[in-house]
Formats: structure tokens, C-alpha cells, sequence
């Protein structure tokens, strides 16, 4: 269940009277399914919504722009003068970062332009792997306030290396908008400088979360008792999305994705197969223009 746009409490949260968040029999169900919507949107938005460290080369212009795939924080920016054979850093004074030419966006990064005080590059050099750069990719409305405090932190003494079991103070206390579970299977949580994503297997008794360790380009590595633990958070409309489109599948799953039909005089709706206007409508303003 890689990086999940929703989790499967937060779809029985959104029909409360179909499954009760207390049933979690279709739990597993109730993943897939919004696992599958999550991919869905990234092919229908041509990017996606979760974090990822990389590092990631690209040809230069020529000139002072170069623009670049969801880009949420920067380690470290490079050039190379033959074609990727070695390459020389850059210092954070050397380029500024935008989101199309808009240096106050808080959105996540598309282009990068050579400072006009750069002592080092008037211009991005050209050729086949001339720009190196090492950051976490993704998009996010907010590149600085993607990641929220559980209010909870590492119990293990420690969680060692490949440890697969994270032990925290509640796992079912309410989360910073006392709505849910701080704690869900299907999230992607921050601890120090490591993503790790939890899994279904969830112990409210013994507070443990099972979890895949060194997610999306992370390394797995020991962290120390109470250290703090985030949570991302995609866009909510995205969120929103997911949880509309992957409902509608379920309830086709329950009618045996028969076609669309309905029975008013006893009060039955059928569902059929296409994809929610609602949910198309609030990905409309995150569908990604052509990049130049």
C-alpha cells in the first residue's frame, strides 16, 4: 500500500453509516481501493502528491532557467561541464528557486533560475546531464508545512535499524484536529530524517504500528526514545478526491459492478462505472500544465 492519499479510517469517516470505523473486516478492501485511486490521480494530475528524496539530472539550456518536476526542498544543486562526468557544487546564492518565475509562491518548486550576483554561472550549461540535483520531490500547496506533529513520539528504546515494530505513547489518540487516530494504516510518517509508512497492523492495547522502514529514497536508520514524529498530509482536495472516487468503487463492489440503475420505491441507488464529477472537479486546479 505505497503512499496513500487516504487511509481506510479516513474513507469509513466519510460514510459513517455504510461502516462503522469500529468494523475492520473490509480495512484490507478499503486499501487496495484507495491505493488504486492514489495512482489513478498521479496519472490524471501527471504528478503526484507524496514525498520523495532522489537525485535527479537534467540537461541544460543555455540560458538562466531550467525547469524542474515538483521540487518541495533542496539539498543540493550541481552542474557539470562534461556531461555528467563530474560534477561542482553550487551555493544556495548561485540560483533561486521559483515556482514559475514567482518567488513567493509557497508552492512546490517548478523552476530554477541562475542569480543575477552568481559569481560562479551566468547560465545553465548545456549538454546531457549537466545539472544535478538532490532534494525532495513531490507537490505540495504549502512546501513548508507538508508534515504534521502527531503529538507523539518513539517509545522504542530504541527503534533500531530495520526494526519493524514502532512503539508509541497512544496510538489511537486523536490526531492535531481531534478527528481521527493520530495513528492509520496507509501513512507515511517522518521520524528524523526517515520516511516510513504503517501498515494495518495497529495494537491500540500495546500502542505498536507494524511499518516499512526507508521509504521513498529514506535510509533506515536507529532513532533515539521520544523522538518527535510527523505525519504528511497531501492536499486536502486530493485527499477528498480519493476518498470520493475509491467509495464509488466499493459501493460498485457491493452491487457486483452491475450497471447503474435505481429502485426509489425502496429506497436503493445503484452505482456504475466512470469516474465521480466531484472527485474530477477537485483535481482540476492540480492537474499539471505542460512544462516549457
Amino acid at each position: 500500500m505505497p503512499n496513500l492519499y487516504a487511509t481506510a479510517a479516513e474513507l469509513k469517516l466519510a460514510v459513517p453509516d455504510g461502516i462503522r470505523s469500529t468494523v475492520s473486516k473490509y480495512d484490507t478492501l478499503l486499501t487496495r481501493l484507495a491505493s488504486g485511486v492514489s495512482r489513478w490521480v498521479d496519472n490524471e494530475c501527471k504528478r503526484v502528491f507524496f514525498p520523495a528524496l532522489a537525485v535527479r539530472k537534467f540537461s541544460g539550456s543555455g540560458n538562466n532557467k531550467l525547469w524542474v518536476p515538483d521540487l518541495i526542498s533542496i539539498t543540493a544543486v550541481e552542474y557539470s561541464d562534461d556531461d555528467g562526468l563530474t560534477y561542482t557544487a553550487l551555493t544556495a546564492g548561485d540560483y533561486v528557486a521559483t515556482v514559475a518565475g514567482d518567488y513567493n509562491s509557497p508552492k512546490s518548486y517548478t523552476l530554477l533560475e541562475i542569480d543575477y550576483n552568481s559569481a560562479t554561472l551566468s547560465a545553465w550549461p548545456r549538454g546531457q546531464r549537466s545539472i544535478r540535483i538532490t532534494g525532495i520531490w513531490g507537490y505540495a500547496d504549502d512546501r513548508d508545512h507538508v508534515w504534521d506533529d502527531t503529538g507523539d513520539t518513539v517509545q522504542n528504546n530504541p527503534l533500531a535499524a530495520g526494526g519493524v515494530s514502532l512503539i508509541v505513547n497512544d496510538v489511537d489518540g486523536l490526531d492535531l484536529y481531534g478527528v481521527l487516530a493520530r495513528f492509520q494504516g496507509g501513512q507515511i510518517l517522518k521520524i528524523e530524517s526517515e520516511y516510513i509508512e504503517t501498515s494495518l497492523a495497529i495494537n491500540t492495547t500495546a500502542n505498536t504500528i507494524g511499518v516499512t522502514r526507508a521509504r521513498n529514497g529514506t535510509i533506515d536508520a536507529a532513532h533515539a526514545q521520544n523522538v518527535a514524529i510527523s505525519v504528511w498530509r497531501p492536499p486536502e482536495p486530493v485527499r477528498e478526491a480519493v476518498i470520493i472516487q475509491a467509495v464509488r468503487q466499493m459501493e460498485r463492489g457491493f452491487q457486483g459492478f452491475g450497471d447503474a440503475r435505481s429502485q426509489p420505491d425502496v429506497g436503493q441507488m445503484f452505482w456504475f462505472k466512470q469516474i465521480d464529477p466531484e472527485a474530477a472537479s477537485k483535481l482540476g486546479p492540480y492537474r499539471n500544465p505542460e512544462i516549457p
